[in-house]
């Protein structure tokens, strides 16, 4: 949702403590924006900080593997090296990047703020 979407306001009043917690909270899960935190906390009941870099780790190898193979596919057509293997290795890096691009799309449901 746009910022512009957003058009009306809501004010709270808090106490210095109350700040104090809420900015706390905000760091334990590295939020940089308080309304969207606030708005989080509001409508889900929870905030999470989900440490992304395992993923965005095997994205990367993943995508390097697909890199790799369509070399090698490049190669083995030009070459009439084991094509019919290298088709099957091409539809399993298919499914498996369908699975990746599944999962990714739940943790980012998962970690929207």
């Amino acid at each position: 949702m746009s910022k512009g979407e957003r058009n009306l306001r809501l004010h709270i009043m808090v106490t210095h403590e109350e700040l104090t917690t809420l900015r706390e909270r905000m760091a334990e899960i590295n939020s940089q924006n308080q309304s969207a935190f606030i708005r989080k906390l509001a409508t889900d009941g929870y905030a999470v900080n989900v440490d992304l870099a395992p993923v965005n780790e095997l994205v990367s190898l993943q995508r390097r593997c697909v890199n790799n193979l369509a070399q090698i596919a490049k190669y083995a057509k030009s070459h009439n090296v084991y094509e019919s293997e290298i088709i099957e290795l091409q539809k399993g890096y298919q499914g498996l990047w369908k699975q990746y691009s599944r999962l990714l799309k739940h943790l980012a449901k998962l970690v929207a703020l």
